[in-house]
């Protein structure tokens, strides 16, 4: 198939994601909702019924920091890159889910950029599709979580890194924005995976003879100041900003320590099931979960026990394959959450379609394979969703489920006479798939 059929399959394919996830663009961003909710949950009362979820924080956070406030009086544990596109989405458009879909199809761009030069323009498409399809990304939309800041600015960084070796006129500029984008990673999330994928990139990019390759960490501190550009609008000074690292710091090392599972991630990959970390947790079987995990876990063995071979065949497989495996050796060592696995999926379906490049048949039947976790991941069951609607009603959070009811029952109960009835009307209520949290 030529370039415009594929391009045709996969707009269609984004319109499609888009389309069942259309609530998200009619959301309606409340700051007063978000200001009484964050502030009567867990975080603000010791043992609040009334929890907030890390996205509702994120995006709250975003916007009081768009509104100036200093990154490290709230939430200062969580850099504010991501926290601070969400709430520039929601001052400025009423609605941070925009921010996600926006970076779901620039993952899409970058990865194709990525693809192309990994494998042939063709496979490149086919691996795009893949990508675009696969639940934990497609996941990502209806959310406003950080994880889909950290998988683009990875994708970014290992694209940069590629084209650097081609050591042609551009060769300086692919690296400076390597370093740049690994930097920007570093502030989306606690840096906690840059240093060791960094090192990575240092030792790729010397044994390539890339003269420069020494500097790659004071580029990536340039772009993680830059993810801090919000605090320096105000506070030019870096003697505080670095000071105030230290109750950051300190965060995490009380914080750490717990009795991680190490089993935990395994289990998600090879057999679709998930246990909390927390006392009392249930096992589950993930929605986001796709054959790509598994494949992709083996293939980067695969590749790595012919080290040698695919070395000199495609060296770029080969750091594909040794950022995974540390990526993954890195989230042993955190408590681990499905959606944590989201950044290495892009370089689990380039390995996988690399593997399979001679094998049309079997990267057809990946392809079809996909489709029943796709399915679960845009139509889930009702059961949860209508679990949830009663557990909080019954407990009064009322605010809470006046927000998941369908738009025609808003329209005709207001929430102030929702919330003086008490939560009545339930039996004409519609709960729908949309973030209330």
């Amino acid at each position: 198939m030529n370039k415009k059929i594929f391009l045709a399959i996969l707009v269609a394919v984004v319109a499609l994601v888009a389309y069942f996830n259309r609530w998200i663009f009619k959301f309606k961003f409340e700051p007063e909702y978000w200001e009484n909710y964050y502030y009567e949950s867990q975080w603000n009362i010791a043992n609040s019924p009334r929890i907030i979820s890390d996205e509702g924080v994120y995006r709250y956070i975003g916007y009081r920091l768009v509104n100036g406030e200093n990154p490290f009086n709230v939430d200062y544990w969580v850099p504010p890159l991501g926290k601070w596109m969400y709430g520039f989405a929601a001052k400025y458009f009423g609605n941070p889910y925009l921010v996600s879909f926006v970076f779901y199809l620039l993952s899409l761009y970058i990865f194709y950029l990525l693809a192309k030069e990994i494998v042939t323009n063709e496979l490149a498409w086919v691996a795009t599709l893949l990508f675009a399809l696969n639940p934990l990304l497609v996941e990502q939309i209806g959310q406003t979580m950080l994880d889909i800041f950290l998988m683009f600015f990875l994708l970014a960084t290992i694209w940069g890194w590629v084209k650097t070796i081609k050591k042609d006129k551009n060769e300086t500029k692919y690296f400076v924005l390597s370093g740049l984008f690994l930097g920007l990673m570093a502030g989306i999330k606690p840096p906690f995976f840059v240093p060791a994928i960094g090192l990575v990139g240092m030792i790729f990019l010397k044994n390539k003879k890339i003269k420069i390759w020494w500097s790659l960490p004071f580029l990536t501190m340039i772009g993680y100041c830059l993810a801090y550009f919000c605090y320096f609008l105000k506070h030019p000074n870096p003697i505080p900003f670095i000071r105030l690292h230290e109750k950051v710091i300190e965060f995490h090392r009380l914080g750490s320590g717990g009795n991680h599972n190490i089993l935990n991630m395994f289990r998600t990959i090879f057999f679709g099931l998930y246990k909390g970390h927390w006392v009392g947790a249930k096992t589950i079987r993930p929605l986001n979960w796709s054959i790509i995990l598994p494949m992709g876990s083996i293939g980067i063995v695969y590749v790595l026990t012919k080290f040698k071979k695919y070395k000199k065949e495609n060296e770029k497989i080969v750091l594909l394959s040794v950022l995974g495996l540390v990526y993954l050796m890195m989230n042993l060592m955190i408590d681990f959450w499905p959606r944590y696995l989201l950044p290495v999926v892009p370089i689990f379906t380039l390995i996988v379609v690399w593997i399979l490049r001679n094998k049309k048949m079997w990267l057809g039947l990946v392809f079809i394979a996909l489709l029943p976790s796709l399915y679960l991941q845009i139509f889930p069951s009702s059961k949860s969703l209508v679990e949830e609607f009663t557990n909080k009603n019954t407990a009064g959070f009322y605010r809470e489920t006046y927000r998941m009811l369908d738009r025609k029952t808003q329209d005709k109960l207001k929430e102030h006479e929702w919330i003086e009835d008490a939560g009545g009307g339930t039996n004409s209520f519609t709960p729908v798939k949309q973030d209330n949290q």
